[in-house]
């Protein structure tokens, strides 16, 4: 009976844990959509409460009708979409490759990608390769550099090591090689890691600024995140100037900056839902009988 008390008291113990630390992420996040829901007036004069005081939807108009933030919009999902596809490709082929133990010189591209994790070119070296190679101001450019990390090859091999022979070695019989089988047989059965990945991925090329800063110069390719970098510093100017309203339309700087944080933060958390079903263990359960 006592340890049924203590695992129940140190069960409550991490819930509560964990939901505090939900809530110390949420309400930040819940506040800048607050915000951007509210009269400016009343969240300059200090009313904004729990709920959007003065219910406009003035800042998102402002935005839709942005073709800066349309085209930047544009370019960072293509760019995800994009990069995430090619991620995937290039480091399910390279780990599954690595996976094989009879692939000769295995131990040599193994070495060869972990001294990576701990040396790189730096940035400079990087930027000249980028630009020897004509990327330099290409969408290309925010997608190749990056597109294979050593640590999901590392974790895709691991897993790939775990799925049993048997089922590869059937597939063999019936004539398969080795592309038809990591399709069909392989990648169905690591759909945790892949998911896995594929939203780390998506992510990263979601907030990714810097790469776009160093290697782009057309406007046409600027993406989100130097849209709103460009738009907070406007708009810190036209307060600095003593202007609050920033459009002319009864939109303030913070409910126009609250807009355009939630609106280019709310589809990359919409995607989670749909992958988070993948998040599951034993998903080769009973892959084998006998």
């Amino acid at each position: 009976m006592t340890g049924t008390k203590t695992g129940g008291a140190y069960t409550v113990l991490i819930y509560t844990v964990l939901i505090l630390f939900g809530l110390i992420t949420f309400i930040p996040f819940y506040y800048v959509l607050v915000a951007s829901l509210s009269n400016p007036d009343l969240i300059s004069d200090g009313e904004l409460m729990l709920l959007p005081r003065g219910f406009t939807l003035e800042a998102y108009k402002t935005l839709v009708l942005n073709d800066k933030f349309l085209s930047a919009f544009y370019v960072t999902v293509a760019r995800t979409t994009l990069g995430t596809l090619v991620n995937l490709i290039l480091q399910c082929s390279f780990a599954y490759a690595l996976s094989k133990k009879y692939l000769p010189g295995r131990k040599f591209f193994m070495l060869f990608i972990i001294v990576t994790m701990m040396f790189n070119g730096g940035i400079i070296p990087t930027y000249l390769i980028v630009k020897a190679t004509g990327l330099i101001d290409t969408i290309w450019a925010l997608i190749i550099p990056g597109a294979i990390s050593t640590w999901n090859i590392i974790l895709l091999r691991s897993f790939f090591e775990n799925v049993p022979e048997s089922l590869e070695e059937s597939a063999r019989m019936d004539g398969a090689n080795d592309i038809y089988i990591l399709i069909t047989i392989i990648l169905p059965l690591s759909m945790p890691v892949i998911a896995t990945i594929a939203l780390f991925s998506a992510v990263g090329h979601w907030n990714s600024f810097l790469d776009a800063v160093i290697y782009t110069n057309s406007p046409n390719l600027q993406v989100l995140q130097i849209f709103l970098r460009n738009m907070v510093v406007q708009l810190q100017n036209i307060m600095a100037n003593g202007d609050a309203v920033a459009m002319n339309k009864g939109v303030s700087s913070l409910t126009l900056r609250s807009a355009a944080i939630f609106a280019s933060s709310l589809p990359i958390i919409m995607v989670y839902p749909f992958i988070q079903k993948h998040f599951m263990k034993g998903v080769m359960l009973g892959a084998v009988k006998g």
